[in-house]
């Protein structure tokens, strides 16, 4: 049975050139009635420098603006960021935020008031690559013998331990804007603009916008951490590499290609691989994603056809992947490439599975495999324990009689695309609500019956119905690149 929806785009008058708001009209309504915020914060931006080793337990302070000079390093101690807390990148060297494992962050702010972490230049110079980014090191499982190794500007950490259930603290509502430089020593697992490296499932890391990255956008190495309601947009490479032996819950995820490009090619949102760095060890990558929206190069005017694909499944990674949505992709929504994937498609440990997903306004058809012989199809001895002549056709259409066949999937809708006359604007002069409406168009139902733990609502996607929609514009922000955040 099929349910209808479509995104309404509510628009909510921003001040002038998305300067500061006006201090006696902080909020404003939309047309339902509900408070909506002016998505801002306002601190006093007089500086208070961060530089060296934080070794004590420290609070940075809400109204007040920071800045990262150089790579700031958390050990042994605890750093608290109160909410409306400014943290500014210093853009003239390589600045960051590093929460080793001995040490744990508690960065909690709220829908009204979330936590911004941006480049220190000025409103409109802002660019993507202006600074690091934050990288949070863990004590859970990587298969790199659980020590897995991060090189940042010359200084060296190591994330991982034995604890499955550990957590390195609370992060929510924070923003992350213009970072994703990268180590000058060319480690690639520095290259988002927050990193999670090893971190066990007793921490859960939500509602987070990404933005603007020079490289990749949330990037996760092993563990087990909980994400839920994260938002990255417009990174320049991946918005979600996962690796390095990551299996923990992931749901409403909301990744989004507008007006970007990139000099790279076959280029995919969601990347994932088990080992992006080092040998091919267990346990292995094996992520459960629920409610995810990927949004294409092809999507909105203006953005590199080369971000071709949605999820591009290689280097011998797996998945458990439901509900989606995967819309805009020139080659494929979803890609399996290389020999060692085909095994991942077997019933038995670590099964790839892809049900109750909807993939629309891709390339004919809106998935493939790459492999190379002799896996160029799925043996009996090799994959899906089809016979010699099965193709990715059998196992994703779900066809009947094959053994580890796929359920649930949407190949087509009647719409032409069931965001796309709202989200492809000027979202810093006219903030578009993010949800959708039950009432109109045709994604198919969503099916919550394999999964454990998680949220259910009736929908695919990770745009939620005006009633509990998570992406509200009092916390999420589009005009981060002129925003004066200074009273």
């Amino acid at each position: 049975m099929k349910r209808n929806f479509l995104l309404l785009a509510v628009t909510v008058l921003m001040a002038a050139s998305c300067q500061k708001p006006l201090q006696d009209n902080k909020f404003e309504h939309d047309r339902l009635g509900n408070e909506v915020g002016l998505m801002n914060i306002v601190v006093d931006c007089t500086p208070i420098t961060l530089s060296g080793t934080i070794t004590t337990n420290t609070t940075l302070l809400t109204g007040k603006t920071y800045v990262l000079d150089g790579v700031v390093d958390v050990k042994n101690a605890t750093l608290t960021i109160q909410p409306g807390t400014l943290i500014l990148g210093k853009s003239s060297v390589a600045s960051g935020l590093v929460i080793d494992k001995t040490a744990q962050i508690n960065a909690v702010g709220t829908d009204t008031s979330p936590i911004i972490f941006t480049s220190d230049k000025t409103p409109g110079t802002r660019a993507p690559g202006d600074w690091l980014g934050v990288f949070i090191m863990g004590n859970a499982p990587n298969n790199q013998g659980n020590a897995l190794g991060f090189s940042i500007e010359g200084n060296n950490y190591t994330a991982g331990g034995t604890s499955s259930a550990s957590s390195q603290g609370s992060f929510e509502y924070v923003q992350v804007h213009f970072a994703g430089k990268g180590s000058s020593t060319g480690d690639i697992l520095t290259e988002s603009s927050l990193v999670l490296g090893s971190i066990g499932n007793g921490m859960i890391i939500k509602n987070i916008q990404i933005t603007n990255s020079l490289n990749d956008g949330l990037g996760i190495w092993g563990g087990e951490v909980k994400l839920k309601q994260i938002f990255s947009y417009k990174s320049q490479r991946w918005e979600f590499p996962i690796s390095q032996g990551y299996r923990g819950n992931m749901q409403s995820l909301f990744a989004f290609k507008d007006n970007v490009t990139t000099a790279a090619t076959n280029v995919s949102v969601m990347d994932i691989t088990n080992n992006l760095v080092g040998s091919d060890n267990a346990p292995y990558t094996y992520p459960t994603i629920s409610n995810a929206t990927l949004l294409g190069g092809t999507y909105c005017e203006g953005s590199d056809i080369d971000y071709n694909r949605g999820i591009e499944i290689r280097r011998n990674g797996s998945a458990k992947i439901y509900n989606s949505v995967i819309e805009g992709f020139d080659d494929f929504g979803f890609f399996l490439n290389g020999s060692n994937i085909i095994a991942k498609t077997k019933t038995g440990t670590d099964q790839l599975i892809f049900s109750y997903n909807t993939l629309h306004d891709s390339g004919t058809p809106s998935y493939s495999q790459d492999f190379t012989s002799p896996h160029s199809t799925w043996a009996a001895a090799d994959g899906c324990r089809f016979n010699v002549s099965g193709t990715m056709q059998n196992w994703i259409e779900g066809t009947a009689g094959v053994a580890c066949q796929q359920d649930g999937n949407q190949f087509s809708l009647t719409a032409t695309g069931y965001y796309k006359n709202n989200l492809c604007s000027n979202k810093c002069n006219a903030f578009p609500n993010l949800y959708i409406n039950e009432a109109t168009v045709d994604l198919e139902e969503p099916e919550y019956g394999m999964l454990s733990g998680f949220d259910q609502p009736q929908f695919r996607g990770a745009l939620q119905s005006s009633t509990d929609t998570w992406l509200k514009n009092t916390w999420v922000d589009f005009c981060m690149l002129t925003r004066n955040y200074c009273e």
